[in-house]
């Protein structure tokens, strides 16, 4: 288990970092290319500015409206074509295509909203649950549960690190419309007892506000959280996971 003083000062020296070469704007695409991997390997986040245009969130924005997206979110999402379609364009994408394993799928695709009618927060966390098929027995498999009748299961940290989860931005997300807070360079710390994450989350833990079309790129294992909006602002997100095409231990997606 890791030193969450460790955790603090190493994060935010490297976030800091990371903040300053982004905010030089370098006037290569590739250089911008090489920073943005750079940044995603030691800091376990990078955001991609405007993967989608103002033109192709409207046409999500309506898909959306036209969906069955019950209370603040949905998983079932991929189901139907245009978040198929979706999630292909996402996965083409070359800064998304560079950090994805040979041959990625999607796996997953969850809704968020967020708003004044609909508010909530979520405390400091790694994901650790993937769906899956259905239930095998293995001892490096455990915590299985059922959310909207899909199978998770929560995956050994080998098969968590292949993973990446890109949270596309529907609207335009200020430090007051509850945007992430990250923990920088937490995944590579292993797994955190709640306890543990959630004084890394109060003491290293960084907002990430994010433009309208924007994509945020994050492994996993990264500590995050979510706090309340406290605006009046509409905030969706998709929340993409891409992972290798097989699983081990037998599992299938």
């Amino acid at each position: 288990m890791c030193a969450v003083g460790q955790v603090r000062s190493s994060a935010t020296d490297r976030f800091r970092g990371g903040q300053r070469a982004i905010g030089r704007r370098l006037c290569s695409p590739y250089v911008d290319s090489l920073v943005l991997k750079m940044q995603l390997a030691t800091d376990g986040f990078a955001l991609v500015r405007s993967l989608l245009s103002e033109a192709e969130c409207d046409e999500v924005s309506r898909s959306l409206g036209a969906a069955d997206t019950r209370g603040a979110g949905s998983r079932r999402l991929l189901h139907e074509a245009w978040c198929a379609d979706l999630a292909c364009k996402v996965m083409a994408h070359p800064d998304v295509h560079e950090a994805l394993p040979a041959r990625a799928r999607t796996v997953q695709c969850t809704f968020f909203e967020k708003s004044a009618a609909r508010n909530w927060l979520v405390p400091t966390h790694q994901d650790l649950s993937i769906p899956v098929s259905g239930r095998v027995d293995h001892p490096a498999l455990a915590g299985w549960s059922e959310k909207e009748g899909a199978v998770f299961v929560q995956a050994p940290d080998s098969v968590l690190e292949q993973l990446l989860a890109v949270r596309v931005h529907v609207d335009h997300c200020s430090p007051e419309d509850g945007p992430l807070r990250v923990v920088p360079g937490s995944h590579e710390f292993g797994r955190f007892e709640p306890a543990q994450a959630a004084l890394a989350g109060r003491t290293a833990g960084v907002a990430v506000p994010a433009k309208r079309g924007d994509a945020l790129l994050m492994r996993p294992l990264v500590l995050h959280a979510s706090s309340k909006s406290s605006g009046s602002s509409l905030r969706r997100v998709l929340h993409f996971v891409f992972g290798p095409e097989a699983l081990p231990y037998g599992l299938a997606w």
